[in-house]
């Protein structure tokens, strides 16, 4: 019996961790399970504070990132906006997000003026440090300063597309490499 133990352990590990899964299947309740991350949250945008339980779409794409970023966010910003043009008509019935992990040098019309370089009506969202980071924490978005200079730094940041419903409740979280059918077919799926 004793040699069989680590796989009835490992047994029991897989059992627990698709539990959430398979319940969802069988309740058809939609989201991930187990997920804690997101929630709605006021930050300010060119036009004022901005709540996200205010939008009036069904879907919420939202990206962290920074506006002097040279390479990973405006890749993932325009790989959103690809998602937002593939829906077609059904694009108004999902808002696009582009948060600063660096509101230090992010202004709120910076912020706007570069996301919606990609999008005219993707919205940019900053804020003080620690509302930014409180959001952070919330969706779990990893940022760390790298330098020394105040003026002349990049910023370290995890890099996901979160896909959140009308709730705030994620529904989907995309990579860096998921491709964009995948990402327009979820989307689609959940409208």
């Amino acid at each position: 019996m004793k040699r069989y133990a680590p796989l009835v352990a490992a047994c029991l590990l897989a059992g627990l961790v698709a539990f959430p899964f398979l319940r969802n299947l069988a309740t058809g309740e939609r989201g991930m399970p187990g997920a804690q991350i997101g929630g709605h949250f006021t930050l300010q945008t060119s036009a004022g504070p901005l709540d996200t339980a205010s939008l009036g779409t069904e879907l919420i794409m939202i990206y962290f990132g920074y506006t002097y970023c040279p390479d990973v966010c405006p890749t993932e910003l325009a790989r959103m906006a690809q998602v937002y043009k593939g829906l077609g008509g059904d694009k108004t019935r999902v808002s696009g997000l582009f948060v600063t992990v660096d509101p230090e040098r992010d202004t709120v019309t910076a912020v706007t003026e570069y996301a919606q370089v990609f999008e005219p009506t993707f919205k940019g969202l900053s804020g003080d440090r620690v509302r930014i980071e409180q959001v952070m924490r919330r969706y779990q978005v990893y940022a760390q300063k790298v330098g020394e200079d105040p003026s002349n730094y990049t910023v370290d940041h995890s890099s996901r597309i979160y896909l959140m419903n009308q709730d705030a409740k994620l529904m989907a979280l995309f990579s860096m490499d998921t491709d964009i059918p995948t990402m327009i077919d979820q989307v689609k799926t959940l409208l």
